[in-house]
């Protein structure tokens, strides 16, 4: 995760976040939110708010929440892109960091609600991740990699059908015998980004199942009390993750999750496409 690092400036005064002069404060629970967007974005910071609100739950799951999040609206895709500074990820949506999460307006790009909230949820899961991993000033410094942090917030958000199936997965697996998901998948994103994603998906349903959400939650204790991702999950989990690795390919090759649905890997994505594929996710 130290491609982060640069990103740790984007929210300051200059660009398009510095246009977001309108700021709308939000307290569900013990958790508080400010809005930030310009004086046409009323109608697209209500359908955040609301996405907002519904999304607790979700995020109880895993302990809430630990610090404020602001969250700012840009009024197109090219200032979300300006914004983060990665240029041609047409399918990007959003992208969250600790206490962040930049979202272009809903309004250009679907009228849904429901993937609203499913985008809402999954970016508010990764600050969630964040800030209970670590500090401000340690949060990126973690390491966790691309299958568990989007798989984390795809699982939380109940994105599963925008996603390969796990007979789908095992296939592709199968087709690229020499990549390698879990170690490359930053990479691997950029070109292949829904099946990467979808691995990440079927990698923590598959760490869940076999260890619980008690374990997940130990493993996010035990980074922010010290050490990287690797350190924690091996500590936590009691193998090294390359073990776990070669237990869920395994699974994938054997197909031991039975069956399941087969959905084409090249099938369209639905409106609006994958809902982010982040960075910083």
């Amino acid at each position: 995760m130290k491609w982060f690092v640069p990103l740790l400036l984007l929210a300051g005064c200059a660009g398009p976040l510095g246009a977001l002069r309108v700021a709308t404060p939000l307290t569900i629970g013990d958790q508080a939110f400010t809005l930030r967007s310009t004086d046409k974005a009323s109608a697209d910071t209500h359908r955040i708010q609301s996405a907002i609100a519904k999304a607790t739950p979700g995020l109880q799951r895993w302990g809430g929440l630990k610090e404020p999040v602001t969250v700012y609206i840009v009024d197109s895709h090219d200032d979300l892109e300006t914004a983060v500074r990665r240029h041609g990820f047409t399918w990007l949506r959003a992208w969250g960091r600790y206490d962040d999460v930049i979202f272009q307006a809903p309004s250009t790009w679907t009228t849904k609600d429901e993937f609203v909230e499913q985008l809402v949820l999954h970016e508010l899961t990764h600050c969630l991740l964040f800030q209970r991993s670590g500090t401000r000033d340690t949060w990126y410094l973690k390491d966790i990699p691309l299958w568990f942090r989007e798989g984390m917030a795809i699982s939380t958000a109940g994105q599963a059908k925008l996603y390969p199936s796990l007979e789908d997965s095992a296939r592709w697996l199968q087709q690229n015998p020499t990549l390698n998901a879990f170690r490359n998948g930053e990479e691997l994103s950029e070109a292949q980004s829904t099946e990467v994603y979808g691995l990440g998906l079927h990698a923590f349903e598959f760490l869940l199942r076999r260890y619980g959400e008690a374990h997940v939650n130990a493993l996010m204790s035990t980074m922010r009390a010290g050490g990287d991702f690797e350190a924690a999950f091996e500590k936590v989990v009691g193998i090294p993750v390359e073990r776990f690795q070669k237990d869920f390919e395994n699974y994938l090759r054997l197909r031991a999750f039975r069956g399941g649905s087969r959905r084409r890997l090249n099938a369209p994505p639905r409106e609006g496409g994958p809902l982010r594929y982040q960075g910083t996710e």
